[in-house]
């Protein structure tokens, strides 16, 4: 039978569901599936409810469910909500309905996207339980008309005009790019900043601070290269501000340009003029958090793919420390923080530890907001790890996660690339079929 079949039942069926339920966690547990495999099962066997899925693929009791909620609305500023295990019963077993803002809570406290609980007509937030986060965008026009905070950031550049107050407008868009980087669709803000960084070029400012933002702008659009899947024009803007990055002696500039410039050159599989980009961009960095960096992003996987452990493992020491050395995380697209760092470990020993692979994955996805592109590249990194460890079936199940959370227009191509791979590993396995419809393999 299938949860999507929902039949009334009396309160003895329910208990031995619910014990049906927490043998089919505690099998999946012991063979290291994640929740969301486990929902996927329970569902699939069982006749309940995707909400009352989530809560028995977690372990939860209804009392546990309810004082989360409460403890959710106090962590943001709110009183607490008269919400009951009766209420949840209820909502679980199709009687009613919970609210919007009961229902976004929940679909918070499970880490899942709203849409994912089984409850029409849901949308807003979602996120980890106790991490307030906004809900990744839904898809829509992909034009930049359609995001009116984002255009109004180069239309005030292009009203300011070359003059009084340009730098530092134009410094204000660095930092509203880098920090939103992740909000909007990679093509709908290579766009925007494309046309910033024109105008700001078109007002003939050859000023040093002026020339520093021009190159900041450039690495922009180099990430955008990258994750839209134009690597020529990547290379192109990260040799540009790695460039502009020197000339300035603006070190920061220049070790993280380089170093991207060093990940996206081993994304063609070019090792050793990967490990060669490092080795310059290593001579930039002045601080722990951009030493680690440089070392997680151009060092772990050139050495992975040629197959010297004995490097790789000084490598993932050396980065360890500069990390936990680091007094500060910082996020933006230019920054670095615990959840890349982890995402770069776990796809370096893919293919020597996979087991060691899946936890980096899963600390990584457990830092970062559901839906999001980090989450959505750990959770197909994770997938790649079942695949490897022959569990095709929890692997698709990962894998069309985050096809079913992440709009099309903003997945990122190295993650779809990494989805490709995935259906490689999976080497035509049935449970694959959704996966590869997905993809359009």
């Amino acid at each position: 039978p299938s949860g999507a079949g929902l039949v009334t039942v009396s309160r003895q069926t329910r208990a031995q569901l619910a014990r049906d339920a927490s043998r089919i966690r505690a099998d999946l547990q012991r063979r290291g599936a994640p929740v969301a495999a486990i929902h996927a099962e329970i569902t699939r066997h069982l006749p309940i409810s995707p909400l009352e899925g989530w809560r028995l693929a977690y372990g939860w009791s209804r009392p546990h469910v309810v004082e989360a909620v409460g403890e959710l609305y106090q962590s943001d500023g709110l009183a607490v909500p008269g919400l009951t295990t009766a209420m949840l019963c209820r909502w679980e077993h199709g009687n009613s309905r919970p609210s919007s803002e009961y229902g976004h809570a929940l679909a918070r406290i499970y880490g899942v996207p709203s849409a994912r609980l089984g409850i029409p007509q849901l949308r807003g937030l979602t996120g980890w339980y106790g991490h307030l986060t906004p809900h990744p965008r839904q898809e829509g026009p992909m034009q930049p008309d359609a995001y009116p905070d984002l255009t109004a950031v180069a239309d005030s550049i292009a009203l300011n005009g070359p003059g009084a107050g340009t730098v530092d407008l134009a410094e204000r868009a660095v930092e509203f790019y880098a920090a939103r980087y992740s909000d909007y669709p990679p093509r709908v803000l290579a766009a925007e900043v494309a046309r910033c960084r024109s105008l700001l070029i078109n007002g003939n400012t050859t000023s040093m601070d002026m020339r520093r933002v021009v190159g900041w702008l450039s690495g922009l659009l180099g990430s955008l290269g990258h994750h839209t899947g134009d690597v020529p024009a990547s290379l192109i803007h990260f040799g540009t501000a790695a460039r502009v990055g020197e000339e300035l002696g603006e070190r920061r500039l220049a070790a993280w340009a380089l170093g991207a410039q060093s990940m996206v050159t081993m994304s063609q599989d070019r090792r050793t003029e990967a490990l060669e980009l490092a080795h310059q961009a290593e001579a930039f960095a002045d601080d722990d958090l951009q030493r680690a960096q440089i070392t997680a992003w151009c060092r772990l996987r050139p050495l992975a793919a040629l197959g010297d452990r004995a490097r790789l493992d000084d490598a993932i020491t050396t980065a360890r420390r500069h990390m936990d050395a680091a007094d500060h995380e910082e996020p933006g697209r230019f920054g670095f923080d615990r959840a890349e760092f982890h995402q770069h470990l776990a796809e370096a020993l893919l293919d020597h530890d996979s087991s060691e692979s899946a936890r980096h994955a899963e600390t990584s996805i457990r830092l970062k907001r559901v839906g999001s592109p980090g989450w959505a590249a750990a959770t197909t990194i994770l997938a790649r790890t079942y695949a490897t460890r022959r569990d095709p079936r929890n692997a698709s199940v990962l894998g069309m996660s985050v096809l079913e959370t992440v709009p099309a227009g903003s997945l990122r191509a190295n993650t779809r690339a990494r989805l490709f791979h995935l259906v490689d590993d999976l080497d035509g396995h049935p449970a694959a079929g959704d996966l590869v419809e997905a993809l359009g393999v």
